[in-house]
Order: C-alpha cells, then sequence, then structure tokens
C-alpha cells in the first residue's frame, strides 16, 4: 500500500512534465490535477493552482482537424508555468487570436516559449492583436507563417534569447529584435518553401545559408541596439554549406562586434520533413 505523502510525491513529480496533445490527455490530466489540488483542500484556479508549476514545462499540441478540445478549455488546466511549447498540428489562423489571450498572457512566470505552426503556405498570415507579452526572454520559433514573423515577434519586446527555424529575410526583423543578443539560425540543406497545393511548385535550394541574408541584416543594424553587450549568432549549417560563405559572415559579424559560431549539424544527406517534433527542445537554446 502507498502512503498518502508518498502518493502525493508522486503525483508532484508526475505533473513537472505535463503533455496536452489530444483529448485523452486533456482528460487524463483534468483527473489528476482536480485529484492533486482536492488533496490540498483547493481547485482549478486558486491560487494553489496557479502557483503549481512554476518550474514545470506544459507541452501543448492543439489540432483542429475534429475539434477534441477547445483553446479556452485547455487554458484553465495550464497554470502559470516557466515552460510551454505551443504545437498548431493544423491551420489555426482564426483561432490565433484566442492563442494568445487564453494561453500565454497572465502569465508572469512564462519566460521560455516555443511555437510552431504547420508547413503553410508563404502567402499565410495571421491576424495579429495589439497584445504584448512582456514575460518571454527566450523564444524559439520552429516553424511560422511566411508573412507573419516581424508580427510574432512584436509581441514579445523582451525576448534577448531568439531562434528562428525557417530561413527568412533578417533584415525585415530588424526592428523586432532590438533586444535579442543571442541568436540561432536554422539552416538545413535541401531546404524547400512549402506549397499549398501540390500543382504549384515549389522553390528548392541545396544550402538555406543565403536564404538568411545576414550580411544585409548586420548593414540594417542586426543586434546592434546595445553594442556593449556580448552578442553572439549560432548559425546551424550543413556540412556541405562552403567555407568561404561562412568564413565571410565570420568577418562581417565581427566587423559589428558579433560572434558568429558555425555549427555543422545537417548532413549531406539530410532531407527535410513537414513533420516537426511538438515537444520541447532542451538545447534550443544552447
Amino acid at each position: 500500500m502507498v502512503s498518502r505523502l508518498w502518493n502525493t510525491i508522486m503525483l508532484d513529480v508526475a505533473l513537472h512534465h505535463v503533455f496536452i496533445e489530444s483529448k485523452l490527455d486533456y482528460i487524463a490530466y483534468h483527473s489528476v490535477i482536480s485529484r492533486y489540488l482536492a488533496k490540498q483542500g483547493s481547485q482549478l484556479g486558486d491560487p494553489a493552482h496557479a502557483a503549481l508549476s512554476k518550474r514545470n514545462l506544459v507541452s501543448i499540441a492543439l489540432d483542429t482537424v475534429d475539434k477534441p478540445f477547445e483553446i479556452p478549455d485547455v487554458s484553465s488546466l495550464v497554470p502559470d508555468v516557466h515552460f510551454m511549447a505551443l504545437a498548431i498540428l493544423t491551420d489555426r489562423r482564426s483561432n490565433f487570436n484566442l492563442i494568445l489571450p487564453y494561453l500565454l498572457m497572465d502569465r508572469p512566470s512564462l519566460t521560455h516559449l516555443r511555437l510552431c505552426w504547420p508547413p503553410l503556405g508563404r502567402s499565410f498570415s495571421c491576424t495579429m492583436t495589439q497584445v504584448v507579452i512582456t514575460s518571454v526572454t527566450h523564444l524559439h520559433v520552429a516553424r511560422h507563417p511566411y508573412a507573419s514573423l516581424n508580427a510574432i515577434l512584436a509581441l514579445f519586446p523582451n525576448v534577448t534569447h531568439l531562434r528562428l527555424g525557417t530561413p527568412c529575410f533578417l533584415k525585415d526583423l530588424v526592428p523586432y529584435m532590438t533586444a535579442v543578443r543571442s541568436l540561432i539560425l536554422d539552416a538545413p540543406p535541401n531546404f524547400s518553401i512549402h506549397s499549398p497545393t501540390r500543382s504549384s511548385r515549389v522553390p528548392f535550394f541545396p544550402s538555406s545559408v543565403p536564404l538568411w541574408n545576414i550580411s544585409a541584416a548586420l548593414e540594417n543594424g542586426l543586434m546592434q541596439a546595445n553594442r556593449r553587450a556580448p552578442r553572439k549568432i549560432i548559425l546551424n549549417a550543413g556540412m556541405a554549406d562552403s567555407e568561404q560563405t561562412i568564413a565571410e559572415l565570420t568577418q562581417s559579424c565581427q566587423q559589428c562586434g558579433i560572434q558568429l559560431e558555425c555549427r555543422r549539424i545537417y548532413p549531406p544527406s539530410w532531407q527535410p520533413s513537414s513533420v516537426e517534433p511538438c515537444r520541447w527542445d532542451y538545447g534550443a537554446w544552447s
């Protein structure tokens, strides 16, 4: 027979990492969290619930194919966490204005956030609001709607550590990255831009390093708002990327007082996938 104290300890440990990725997960977590709070004479929405997971991680996958659960329902279960991974598995463009107020606002402890959209066409654009999330300092945008990254970054003005997973023109993002001092750019080989229709021609690039247009971004003031602070760009490139290209980028960064570290993590045989891991990447900013 398990003692009450040990049962409480096991529940506390189990709630350190929460993954809500299906209707069954939602039902199970609702049951567990309600039972956990009941043992403390509390319930959902009480201060005990809000403070429950300040040191914990919540990973949420939103899928609207069958509309298994609604955003407000999920939000009611999520306490004030430090780490959140939010994966939008299907097209949810009309509901992003719900994600912001329900899942991201009023969480002062939320400092680390990972966002990932499904593969979307270049013309896709999110409808953004005037909401500002000031608590987030570490942001990982694994995949984003092509035309909306500047609007997304504008929501998080205090981000100091930023990782971007989809190549784009950095120079267009400079005004929204004034606080960033650590920037990680994923530049995989064999990169293609998703096309919403099979008949559309898909642009293909053997190397995606040039797509970031880092030199032009530096000329436009990338990471130069605070020259006194140490600044670093980590470029996750392919093993077959040109040494000359990397050397030229390194020199351009040095001239701006920025350290460039190139990590050749993608093998030549690497192939892109439309499936992006939904869960948290603990090495996102290391």
